[in-house]
């Protein structure tokens, strides 16, 4: 059984086009706009002393947070997968000591884990504890130590 078969065509009014509302006589609702004029600036107060530069030498900035974002990009820059063992080691320890306190992500694989454990595993291990690290309160302090790591201490894809 056809479901459109029963069907007869139906005829539909031709559509118009949109036309603009009608105005009436005392309506404001259209009025064409008035640009108001600005506020008189308030006196601003000169500075009682000049600043020089040799006193911004002594100013300090705040420090520059770092985004979850900003981390994963540096551990995957030129298709890194982890820190060599040693180092990646010593991540996981610093994650210890500057984490809040909660229970820590996996270990990082090392010895015969390291050997037999494929390039794409160890990335998304290492991945869970930089994430970790975001989620627990010292991604600053991970992603400063992982920045300072020379080229040499990184495992890269092949």
């Amino acid at each position: 059984m056809k479901l459109w078969s029963n069907s007869k065509p139906q005829s539909f009014p031709d559509t118009e086009p949109l036309s603009q509302p009608m105005h009436h006589a005392g309506d404001t609702f259209y009025d064409q706009t008035v640009p108001q004029p600005l506020e008189p600036l308030a006196d601003v107060p000169a500075p009682k002393e000049k600043i020089s530069l040799d006193d911004l030498g002594s100013l300090s900035l705040a420090p520059v947070e770092v985004t979850l974002y900003e981390a994963l990009a540096e551990i995957r820059k030129d298709n890194r997968i982890s820190p060599q063992p040693t180092r990646w080691l010593e991540f996981y320890r610093l994650l210890g000591e500057r984490g809040d306190g909660s229970p820590l992500p996996p270990e990082p694989l090392t010895g015969s884990a390291w050997a037999s454990t494929p390039s794409l595993a160890k990335r998304m291990c290492f991945r869970e504890q930089v994430e970790w690290a975001g989620a627990h309160g010292c991604l600053a302090p991970a992603f400063e130590f992982l920045k300072s790591l020379p080229e040499s201490d990184w495992n890269y894809m092949s």
